[in-house]
């Protein structure tokens, strides 16, 4: 972590605990102490990770899937013209559905643990197909031409070549894509009522008025998904350099 970046998380921290012990009231604004004792015995609990367990899980899923049907249709559209115009409408569409409505409507289609799997691809795919076309537009042309002087099969073109290329955008689709799932996973579960999972745990909360609860919960999601995409970035940073060194 940068320093800069160290200096305002602690801003923010002492900022939380003059403001906590001003306003004294665990309803409005929870304690700082009490809430990083409430995520310690949390961290203790089994259930702790259970419920992160099968929400991780459900969440994956819907972003995997998502990510092999958008760059596969991504790439479909940057080889053939025709196929992007055809499939243009159904992008239009669903990249336009508010997320409530895709969640509320899945839940009726289907039961809830399914639901949270088909909400996440359906708000992810768009994303994975736009980002998958812009990186097959963006290859350069000095590509396209060697490939028409020197013939090679399509599955080389696919795999040898258009993959490579727009790895960088297919990852961006990975890491951008991570916190929407996860964010929309868990409203998903708390409509459904989906048990066990990181949504029943905030429905709890809520329902027993546990502030401090929601907010353990909350920031043990937020320091999972910082550190899982430190070590994306770590990956990708050491991808390039072997690739580097190899070429």
């Amino acid at each position: 972590m940068k320093k800069r970046s160290f200096v305002t998380i602690l801003v923010l921290l002492i900022v939380w605990m003059i403001s906590g012990e001003m306003v004294d009231n665990p309803i409005k604004l929870p304690s700082f102490f009490d809430v990083a004792e409430r995520m310690i015995e949390l961290a203790l609990d089994s259930g702790f990770y259970e419920a992160f367990t099968h929400t991780l899980a459900r969440s994956f899923f819907g972003l995997l899937l998502a990510l092999f049907m958008g760059v596969s249709f991504g790439v479909c559209s940057g080889i053939s013209h025709k196929f992007e115009e055809y499939f243009e409408p159904v992008y239009t569409i669903l990249k336009s559905i508010p997320n409530v409505s895709y969640i509320l409507i899945v839940l009726i289609w289907t039961n809830s643990r399914i639901a949270t799997c088909v909400i996440g691809f359906m708000v992810m795919f768009p994303m994975a197909y736009a980002n998958t076309l812009s990186g097959m537009k963006s290859i350069e042309s000095k590509y396209l031409n060697l490939m028409r002087i020197y013939p090679v099969r399509r599955s080389y073109k696919i795999f040898k070549v258009y993959l490579p290329l727009i790895s960088h955008y297919i990852y961006a689709s990975f890491s951008n894509g991570l916190g929407l799932t996860f964010k929309v996973g868990i409203m998903a579960e708390i409509l459904g009522s989906v048990s066990p999972g990181l949504g029943r745990q905030f429905q709890l909360c809520r329902i027993n008025v546990d502030m401090i609860g929601i907010f353990a919960w909350t920031i043990w999601l937020v320091l999972f998904l910082i550190v899982f995409e430190a070590i994306l970035k770590f990956l990708q940073n050491k991808f390039i350099k072997d690739e580097e060194i190899h070429d």
